[in-house]
């Protein structure tokens, strides 16, 4: 087999979709679905695998990404992969959408609070402060082809 079929988790657009990589570039493939230089895997259950960038949480990050099974939330795109007894790349055979109902990606949502101040002949608008409150969600399937 010369390819192998994962999902892509792009939390920024709210997405999962089928990806291919391929095995004689699969590291190549990888880092390009990531974004990424350096790559770390977390391990799950039955085979399954999240690749993740290896210093996402390191960055400023606009949203996280938790999984069920991960002991940690994930930040930056995530390859959902399979590997067999080996260690070897399968394809993912889990449809897409129990496995997006693995993922929550959780995203800061910032509501401004306004102040109106009106004096004779002058109205003036201040930002009075910002609340933040946490929107999780799961992602949407996207099932385009690859670009």
């Amino acid at each position: 087999m010369s390819a192998v079929k994962a999902y892509l988790i792009e939390p920024l657009a709210g997405t999962i979709r089928p990806v291919t990589i391929n095995h004689e570039s699969s590291y190549v493939d990888i880092k390009a679905h990531l974004k990424c230089d350096m790559i770390d895997i977390v391990r799950l259950e039955c085979g399954h695998d999240i690749i993740v960038d290896g210093n996402g949480l390191e960055e400023t990050l606009s949203c996280l990404t938790e999984v069920t099974g991960a002991p940690t939330p994930l930040a930056g795109n995530l390859l959902f992969t399979k590997s067999d007894e080996m260690g070897e790349l399968v394809d993912v055979t889990e449809n897409i959408e129990t496995a997006a109902s693995r993922f929550t990606v959780v995203r800061p949502v910032l509501h401004p609070v306004i102040g109106v101040s009106e004096r004779p002949g002058v109205v003036a608008v201040d930002l009075m402060r910002i609340e933040i409150s946490l929107d999780r969600s799961a992602p949407r399937v996207v099932e385009a082809a690859e670009a």
